[in-house]
């Protein structure tokens, strides 16, 4: 079967299940267990980044429970993501050449095995499809024009029982990376970085382009969408200047009307000196955790701090504000009531990377493990 044929079944496929209902079946559920997992990286003695479990129980949240782990020690994990049901991890394995494959780990057995062996590239970046049928990824494969390069970011998409791969595109000049598909499945998201903009191809075909074509969002950050569970809206960032300053604000897109709201304007007439990024919402929709760094005022400092804001960008309030510290990308609990982030030292001696509880209606800070970085959830 040829590369376009893979490529035309992948997307029939795709808009097949959507029309057919199917994906709007799944919901996220507990594993094996009935235990939430708090996912997260470490890196071991030799420079090796190792993946971690830790429970995650609300009665327990103040016990010393004891992290696993998850990943063979031989094994270097780039990036990873838990599927929707919470049972499998996909992650991206580092190999000696600095190639990367995907494997698949089932979080309950704790098997580990081979999903894709990316011969000659680097594939990364995974994201499940909301039925867990599919992996979107960036590939780079290797240059054969120019040795030891790898040429620009693609996107293409894993079937994960059978590991038949093809790129989601018939035109192999089209680039992207860092997809990141919807809760209901109907949408996926990716940067677009020869336009500096953000694509969604609507799978289902409509407002955003009959028969899954692309509508493109300027945006220069290189960030990618989050999106919103509770509606057809996706959250990215985009860069804004005042005088000699620049900025980055937070935008959201209604993706079916194409509307837009500068989030970090909203509820304000003054310019918002800021840089605003990582922007995630609660699983209802009606609050948006986010990384914000202040450029002036008594709010002003070295790394970002945790806020929260209504879904139209009103009452954005501070939930951290230690200048000693920057504040990673926020992952919300399943109930919504806390929120994990990674905190780094701006100063040393001791620079370690650490894992911290937000409960965010006190804005109480509880440390979970100590180092730790990249949190995620599996549900």
């Amino acid at each position: 079967m040829s590369r376009f044929d893979l490529t035309v079944l992948s997307i029939l496929s795709l808009c097949t299940l959507l029309l057919l209902g199917l994906w709007g079946q799944s919901r996220r559920v507990a594993g094996d267990d009935g235990v939430s997992y708090l996912l997260y990286k470490t890196v071991d003695e030799v420079g090796r980044a190792q993946l971690h479990a830790l429970p995650f129980e609300e009665d327990e949240l103040g016990a010393d429970l004891s992290p696993r782990p998850l990943t063979p020690t031989e094994v270097s994990v780039w990036d990873f993501a838990p599927s929707p049901d919470g049972r499998m991890i996909a992650y991206g394995a580092l190999g000696e050449l600095g190639f990367s494959d995907l494997r698949l780990l089932d979080l309950a057995s704790g098997q580990d095995r081979p999903l894709l062996a990316c011969e000659n590239a680097s594939c990364s970046g995974p994201s499940w499809s909301a039925d867990g049928q599919f992996l979107a990824y960036t590939r780079r494969s290797v240059n054969a024009f120019a040795s030891g390069v790898l040429s620009p970011p693609r996107i293409w998409i894993v079937e994960v029982a059978s590991g038949e791969t093809a790129p989601i595109f018939s035109d192999s000049q089209r680039l992207g990376l860092d997809a990141r598909w919807s809760d209901d499945g109907e949408w996926l998201c990716f940067v677009s970085p020869e336009e500096q903009q953000l694509a969604v191809i609507n799978l289902s075909g409509g407002p955003a382009g009959e028969n899954g074509q692309s509508a493109f969002y300027p945006t220069a950050t290189g960030e990618t969408c989050s999106w919103d569970s509770a509606q057809a809206r996706l959250y990215t960032t985009d860069f804004r200047q005042s005088g000699d300053e620049w900025m980055t604000h937070l935008i959201a897109i209604d993706v079916e009307s194409g509307e837009q709201i500068e989030l970090s304007v909203a509820g304000t007439s003054a310019t918002a000196l800021v840089h605003d990024s990582s922007a995630v919402p609660s699983a209802d929709g009606s609050w948006i955790a986010f990384r914000r760094k202040e450029l002036e005022g008594p709010g002003a400092t070295r790394g970002s701090q945790i806020w929260r804001m209504r879904a139209d960008g009103t009452e954005a309030t501070p939930l951290t504000a230690d200048p000693a510290y920057d504040h990673g990308p926020p992952v919300w609990s399943p109930d919504g009531r806390y929120l994990i982030t990674r905190r780094f030292p701006l100063r040393g001696p001791e620079v370690v990377p650490s894992l911290w509880l937000i409960e965010v209606e006190t804005g109480e800070l509880r440390l979970l493990v100590e180092p730790g970085d990249f949190p995620a959830i599996a549900r």
